[in-house]
């Protein structure tokens, strides 16, 4: 080809060039995804973020056109699976879940491997584990909150969590109604459960698992500790209803390793968006009250970043904050 020829070449082919580029094609993005995409979870196989997590990844994988592997990776206080996220080539082929407990309590409690909001490109929040607070057999007489209120002043109340951000209404009803409680972390919220129906245990951060204890006449529902009622207990007015201005929030948040490509980051926020959004998989959430909450990813920071100061605030005046410097 002549030199005129390739120049004319080049230049009519400057304007697709730049259009590839702005849409993100090149730098290694063209073509993704070509194969399977990791999930990462920070918790076991079943319960409600196994569920969100199954039921998301069922729906991307219609949307991208690959499989979407769920890897549950528990452990290290709901920390693992972030760590495993955070330490992850940034090419859009390892996504998941970061609980708002590893971004917001364990950096208060223990050394990391990541830095909580640097380590991650956020992609958004799809939905809420609901919290609700019950009590079992340990106190046969109590039938509500303020019994239970009642109760605490005359003996320190056992009560059970997973991790001490889930637990963020009993902290705050400490100071707010007088609460006595003693913290006891458990690994499995199905094991809470089963302590507390079983009368070992006096109440615990109730969530999906809670529904088929209370119905079968094992546990009291008292006060739901989220923003709103749940839907199997329209009766049971939360916290704020109840004149104590606390909400727990577990927010189910989703993220890739810092560093994504804008437009790989771009597709993964909206084939998630488009799975929560979706009326199957909402009412598979619903199912197990769990509160659809689809969020962009700039929405669902400032969510966060709304909520944190709270969550810190309770844990620090609950002394339980351990770590130093």
């Amino acid at each position: 080809m002549h030199r005129r020829a390739l120049l004319g070449s080049l230049t009519l082919a400057a304007p697709a060039i730049r259009h590839a580029a702005a849409q993100g094609v090149g730098a290694g993005t063209a073509g993704w995804p070509n194969r399977e995409l990791q999930l990462v979870t920070g918790f076991g196989p079943g319960g409600g973020t196994d569920l969100v997590a199954r039921a998301i990844a069922a729906h991307m994988e219609k949307t991208l056109g690959v499989s979407v592997v769920v890897r549950n990776t528990p452990g290290a206080g709901g920390t693992l699976g972030p760590t495993r996220i955070a330490q992850a080539k940034p090419d859009g082929y390892t996504f998941g879940l970061v609980g708002f407990s590893a971004l917001v309590v364990a950096p208060l409690t223990m050394d990391l491997p990541y830095k909580p909001w640097e380590s991650f490109d956020f992609l958004g929040v799809t939905s809420e584990l609901r919290i609700g607070i019950p009590v079992g057999p340990s106190l046969p007489h109590v039938r509500t909150l303020a019994d239970f209120i009642a109760e605490s002043r005359k003996r320190p109340l056992a009560i059970a969590s997973t991790n001490p951000g889930s637990a963020v209404s009993f902290f705050d009803l400490q100071r707010l109604a007088g609460l006595q409680m003693t913290y006891v972390q458990i690994p499995s919220i199905a094991e809470a459960g089963t302590q507390v129906a079983g009368g070992h245990i006096d109440s615990y951060t109730g969530t999906s698992e809670m529904i088929g204890l209370a119905k079968g006449g094992n546990v009291r529902m008292l006060a739901s500790a989220s923003i709103d009622r749940w839907p199997e207990f329209p009766d049971v007015p939360t916290l704020i209803e109840q004149g104590y201005q606390t909400a727990t929030r577990q927010l189910i948040i989703w993220a890739g390793p810092a560093g994504l490509p804008p437009a790989i980051r771009d597709r993964l926020e909206a084939a998630l968006l488009a799975a929560a959004r979706d009326p199957e998989v909402i009412a598979r959430q619903e199912a197990a009250s769990i509160a659809p909450r689809p969020l962009p990813r700039a929405e669902a920071l400032a969510v966060m970043q709304e909520v944190r100061p709270g969550v810190e605030a309770a844990l620090a005046a609950a002394g339980m904050v351990r770590k130093r410097g």
